[in-house]
């Protein structure tokens, strides 16, 4: 197999879409508070570029043999003073999705590793991502490489 993790594409849209499509599907399975469909994947990629611009990330795709099979988008973050100072400046994983019938063949690592290059390019020590409880494969992998929960964030839903 060969993959290369590169700079997403114009041209790439409807692959990523798709994969935005099945991150959405998963993600309602697991949470009553996610929504899913062709116009909250395109609502999502449209955030991600938007947030990417706005704050220096970048969005990627992983390439195997020519199709788009992977997605990351990263974005330059600064936390608050409730952080020592060598966390503050960051670099937040918006969204990361492997097709399904490419998973579990190293591609969600290589676009992991991806986000640490960008970050260490761009001079940030710390990247930060979030998931969604239940999303058991999503944990394992990211624990494999060498995340840990810093935090919990938790949701009262008022009347």
């Amino acid at each position: 197999m060969s993959m290369i993790i590169r700079a997403m594409l114009e041209s790439d849209r409807e692959a990523v879409l798709g994969l935005l499509g099945e991150l959405t599907a998963h993600e309602a399975a697991l949470s009553d508070d996610r929504a899913t469909g062709p116009e909250t994947a395109a609502a999502c990629l449209a955030d991600d570029a938007e947030k990417a611009s706005e704050t220096g990330g970048a969005l990627f795709v992983a390439d195997v043999e020519g199709r788009v099979v992977g997605y990351l988008a990263l974005q330059l973050g600064r936390a608050g003073p409730y952080v020592k100072e060598h966390w503050r400046e960051h670099v937040h994983i918006e969204n990361i999705v492997v097709a399904s019938g490419h998973r579990k063949a190293g591609i969600g690592q290589a676009l992991l590793a991806e986000a640490e290059r960008f970050a260490r390019a761009a001079g940030r020590k710390v990247v930060l991502l979030g998931v969604l409880p239940r999303n058991d494969i999503a944990l394992a992998a990211y624990r494999r490489a060498g995340f840990a929960e810093l935090s919990i964030e938790m949701a009262k839903v008022l009347d």
